[in-house]
């Protein structure tokens, strides 16, 4: 095997160079994907512990009323003051606020 020129050298340590820099692009986009994706991960769990927390609160009012603990009249003024979109107020016999 013939002993390789300076030039050669340095021609085979760039094109390592160019391997490994792609190599740890790849690496960082592959880092950034998972991150993401635990982001993603945690974002969705607020959003079900969220909407678990408004059906329990939901649950535990409408148990007041049935048991005449809680004034079902305090939950329509509640919800009349609350909900604006008119097939949320339908589902609560609610009058349309567009008059």
């Amino acid at each position: 095997m013939a002993k390789k020129t300076p030039e050669e050298r340095i021609a085979e340590l760039e094109k390592r160079r160019i391997q490994v820099e792609a190599k740890l692009k790849a690496e960082k986009e592959a880092i950034l994907r998972a991150k993401r994706r635990e982001n993603a991960k945690i974002q969705n769990q607020k959003r079900k512990d969220d909407t678990r927390r408004k059906v329990l609160v939901g649950a535990a009012i409408l148990q007041k009323i049935e048991l005449n603990q809680w004034p079902e009249e305090k939950l329509m003024n509640l919800m009349d003051g609350f909900l604006t979109r008119d097939k949320d107020r339908k589902l609560f016999r609610l009058e349309s606020k567009r008059q």
